[in-house]
């Protein structure tokens, strides 16, 4: 099994060459697709030995289903910038390099582990989060929104050891700032699907939310930086469903205009 190696980016100066760094011992090539980084990311990108492609941006679904067909190889293996493969993970995927053909198996799936104010936030039975990262490109696609794009396996995805271990938040302002932006993005996407929200469903979900992240997954056993990522988690909750509920009213308003005229 030969393995190409795919980043999506832009302004990733400070990820960058720790990511292509830790992606290639594990891949034939490393390919770096860039949407007009206006820091230093393409320049280290090229000096960590990635090849760099620039791709305007078209959304995270169409970015990585452009950076597919750049690959060499039928199996793709994607990071984020800010996402290493664990020590051991890296020794799983060089025992799966050796296979000559790993079917009926069509992708593999991680744990992730995030890590934030010092703290590693490990994925358990709880959280559930596993992310299908290597996969043969003739057998997958990506769907999905403007954000939290997903990838369609048409065949089996076998789950294995090893973690990738995600960097996602700088500081408190980078993460707030972030999830500010998903959760925009993630209400539009929610709002085109048809979907609304009221009081009870805003009040609900927020309450809910920071149950299930705070006391259900553990967090509060992290001390100060529990509190802090389940209150940003929270608040990314709250601006989703507020923004929805928004959404819904300008959509109800313009109705009523239309209707009078």
């Amino acid at each position: 099994m030969e393995i190409t190696g795919i980043i999506i980016t832009k302004n990733e100066e400070n990820h960058i060459a720790g990511v292509v760094e830790n992606l290639l011992p594990v891949c034939r090539k490393v390919i770096v697709v860039d949407s007009g980084s206006t820091d230093n990311t393409v320049s280290i990108a090229e000096k960590s030995g990635a090849e760099v492609v620039f791709h305007q941006w078209a959304g995270y679904r169409d970015q990585r289903r452009f950076a597919d067909t750049l690959a060499e190889t039928d199996w793709i293996l994607v990071l984020d910038a800010d996402e290493r493969l664990s020590a051991g993970l890296r020794e799983v995927v060089i025992k799966l390099k050796k296979q000559e053909d790993p079917s009926p198996v069509r992708a593999y799936a991680f744990r992730r582990n995030l890590h934030f104010m010092g703290k590693c936030f490990r994925n358990t039975f709880l959280t559930c989060e596993w992310k299908t990262r290597l996969y043969n490109r003739n057998f997958a696609e990506w769907t999905g929104g403007s954000v939290h794009e997903n990838l369609s396996v048409n065949g089996k995805i076998q789950k294995i050891s090893g973690t990738i271990d995600h960097y996602p938040y700088q500081n408190m302002e980078d993460a707030a700032e972030k999830l500010r932006r998903y959760a925009f993005l993630k209400a539009a996407d929610k709002f085109k699907a048809g979907k609304s929200a009221g009081f009870w469903k805003i009040v609900l979900n927020i309450k809910y939310n920071f149950i299930k992240k705070y006391l259900f997954q553990f967090r509060f056993l992290k001390g100060t930086p529990g509190l802090i990522l389940s209150w940003l988690e929270t608040d990314y909750t709250a601006l989703k469903y507020m923004r929805l509920y928004e959404l819904n009213n300008l959509s109800r308003d313009k109705e009523k205009s239309d209707d009078s005229k």
